[in-house]
């Protein structure tokens, strides 16, 4: 037995004699999850027969969430697609027949080429996003490929397109706070995330400090698993975390709380932020978000007075057309007390501008003209309505679900379904989706393939190394793509590059945070942690040195006039050249209105999901797959509704069935359906049925969160 405090030298060595001796490859998860699960993937005559959590990565130390702790069920399941397959019924239909790769293909190339001769490349349209999360095998897979075809741009504004943007405005492209660093933090606010489902390891760290004596407030209209652990938990009514943020720095401001040195030397705008905030005093925002006036100059005060805060934002808060504003005005709180100042204070938002990304390597925009088409894909049922100006003649969906994760699920399955569309699905399993393709194509799953990892959660770099090979006649994202290329006869280098050449282009191995990351030293440890410091001491902005135009804290943005346009990360990493309002330098509120009788839908994640990942799990198949919509009890008896009443929950776009769940954990007023749920196990409608969405004014980004319904009880459910 080795002592582990002989260091991280001894651990490394360990690891490596374990690997030789073992046959043990390392893996990264590639699911759309901040925590990206560092894995040790045991092989035994070719199969895998063990995965555990690496020990030695300091983030995740050793431990998987309940759903990739079972990943091996995911790889050799019964249900894996494994061969090309054909439509051979009616679409819906589920009638499929095995065909070879080769007239797959052929078939793909010869539906393009009746679509462009027909309708222009623009109706061709891919469809994908973090279904894979890698830098081989994810978000950039197929952008070069279809740029170069001249197909339409998707625009993925599914998830960070509002908040990063927002963000950006304020502090800029930083990484913030280090994840790591909470464990310095005298309060730690976890703002619109339900932390234990979507962070465990980071969720980890938080508890692990409030053991230690930080003070925990949780925001979030739903009484989730981490705010019963909070000892302040503030419930603002959706669409007016804005009004909540700006009221909270109005008190710090109007009781001379501020660290006026911090203030003065590094951000810009204050006197003009200070003068917006006084229309928010206490009493006018509790009227507005529903939160206490005593509660909101509770949670002032502590801010105010530990000064080492951390605040980490969740997805939830852009979701709603205030929601861009709502981070704006969260960000400004560590710079008006100085957090930034210390070890475990300021606020982390999202790393992606701290790794060295060479995303044009990887999408390739240069193959694109100016004024190309580009199509919101969250809205695809929309984009697929034959009365636009340029149909949508060909879909190639990889990396997702639409039928799941789009809105308006209803005239969605209408639009698929029609014969002048010719729809291909590149799949590790037999999804909703599915369902109306008419060509299937067979994916391998994260063990069959290398990659290189990055996480939106923690500053390490992972590489996936290929453990076993491809069941089936599965093949990875890059494989698909050069096949794809080789078959159209496109003959640009870029395209034909092995996974090695990909992995060797998709970072500036030269940059500042790359010192001491390299290849081999990721092959030899499976991950490293960038060069930005040590989280036990690393203070990113104690000087200020934001990357804004200013290099300061703009609480009055210098982008404002470009606030309206998308990050070109979610829009195949081509410049969105669109015209758009000018957005309000400062942070502002609208009022969301809800109709007499309706209720504000939230559509959170289950924590047994994974986006709508894992919903045909073992476990999630063998329970009872139950669509609940979570209702205040207060609500529930005006209605007399039941606890475990079937419901009809509906709006102008659609209606599902859903069972109700009385409870006191969601405020009155709203209601909430999970999202994630197939058709196929709950036998109806999902909640994305009920939703469409207005692009946010800030980075376009969805806002379901300000989806209206009613609600009619239906009868006792069984």
């Amino acid at each position: 037995m080795v002592d582990i405090r002989l260091g991280d030298i001894v651990l490394e060595y360990l690891t490596l004699v374990n690997v030789m001796k073992a046959n043990i490859f390392f893996s990264a998860c590639q699911h759309d999850c901040s925590d990206n699960c560092a894995i040790l993937t045991q092989i035994e005559s070719g199969k895998a027969v063990s995965i555990q959590g690496n020990p030695n990565h300091a983030f995740t130390r050793g431990t998987l969430c309940g759903k990739v702790s079972n990943y091996l069920e995911r790889v050799y399941s019964e249900d894996r697609i494994l061969y090309p397959m054909i439509r051979v019924g009616k679409k819906g239909s589920s009638s499929f027949n095995r065909v070879t790769w080769d007239e797959a293909l052929n078939l793909i190339r010869d539906k393009f080429a009746e679509a462009i001769e027909k309708d222009g490349s623009e109706s061709i349209l891919p469809y994908s996003y973090l279904g894979h999360q890698g830098l081989l095998n994810g978000l950039h897979c197929g952008d070069r490929f279809f740029n170069k075809i001249g197909a339409a741009i998707g625009e993925r504004t599914f998830c960070n397109s509002t908040a990063s943007k927002a963000f950006g405005m304020v502090a800029g492209p930083t990484g913030g706070l280090d994840p790591e660093s909470f464990k310095h933090s005298k309060l730690i606010v976890i703002w619109g995330m339900n932390l234990l489902s979507t962070s465990v390891h980071h969720g980890r760290i938080v508890l692990d400090a409030v053991r230690n004596g930080a003070k925990l407030v949780v925001v979030d209209p739903i009484r989730t698993a981490i705010a019963k652990k909070a000892d302040i938990h503030l419930r603002p009514r959706p669409g007016t975390d804005v009004v909540l943020a700006l009221s909270i720095a109005n008190f710090i401001i109007q009781n001379g709380l501020t660290d006026r040195d911090y203030v003065d030397s590094n951000t810009i705008g204050f006197s003009n932020f200070s003068e917006r905030a006084k229309s928010f005093e206490t009493s006018i925002a509790s009227e507005i978000t529903g939160v206490s006036t005593s509660d909101i100059e509770r949670v002032a005060s502590l801010i105010s007075e530990e000064r080492i805060v951390a605040i980490r934002t969740g997805v939830a808060l852009e979701r709603n057309a205030n929601g861009g504003d709502a981070i704006r005005s969260i960000a400004a709180l560590p710079a008006l007390i100085g957090a930034w100042r210390y070890t475990g204070g300021g606020i982390f938002q999202h790393p992606q501008g701290t790794f060295p990304i060479n995303r044009e390597k990887l999408a390739c925009p240069e193959f694109v003209e100016t004024g190309r088409r580009a199509v919101n894909l969250f809205n695809l049922a929309e984009a697929l309505d034959q009365s636009t100006n340029t149909p949508v003649s060909c879909l190639f969906v990889y990396n997702a679900n639409p039928i799941i994760t789009s809105a308006d699920q209803t005239k969605l399955i209408a639009n698929l379904c029609k014969d002048n569309l010719f729809t291909t699905v590149s799949e590790v399993f037999y999804t909703d989706t599915c369902d109306f393709a008419d060509l299937i194509l067979p994916a391998t799953s994260q063990l069959e393939q290398d990659d290189l990892m990055y996480s939106w959660g923690h500053f390490n770099l992972q590489m996936n190394q290929k453990a076993i090979e491809p069941l089936g006649e599965a093949v990875s994202n890059t494989e698909l793509f050069r096949r794809l290329s080789r078959k159209f006869n496109l003959d640009d280098a870029i395209l034909h590059k092995t996974d090695a050449e990909l992995i060797a282009n998709s970072l500036n191995w030269e940059h500042l945070n790359m010192q001491g990351v390299s290849l081999e030293k990721l092959h030899a440890q499976g991950h490293v942690r960038l060069n930005v410091g040590d989280p036990d001491q690393r203070k990113p902005h104690v000087n200020g040195i934001f990357p804004t135009p200013s290099g300061k804290f703009e609480f009055v943005s210098s982008l404002s006039k470009l606030g309206g346009q998308m990050l070109p990360v979610f829009r195949q990493c081509v410049t969105d050249d669109a015209v758009y309002d000018e957005v309000d330098p400062l942070p502002s509120y609208t009022p969301i209105e809800t109709p007499p009788g309706a209720f504000t839908l939230l559509s959170p994640k289950h924590h047994k999901l994974l986006n709508s990942g894992y919903a045909n799990s073992k476990a999630m198949k063998t329970s009872k797959s139950i669509q609940k919509l979570l209702i205040n009890s207060s609500d529930a008896k005006k209605l007399g509704i039941e606890q475990g009443q079937r419901l009809r929950v509906f709006n102008s776009v659609g209606e599902v069935t859903a069972v109700a769940h009385v409870t006191s954990d969601i405020i009155r007023g709203v209601v909430a359906i999970y999202h994630g749920f197939w058709r196929s196990h709950i036998g109806g409608s999902t909640v994305n049925a009920l939703v469409i969405s207005s692009p946010s004014k800030i980075g376009k980004g969805i806002t379901v969160n300000d989806t209206k319904v009613w609600i009619d009880p239906i009868g006792l459910s069984n």
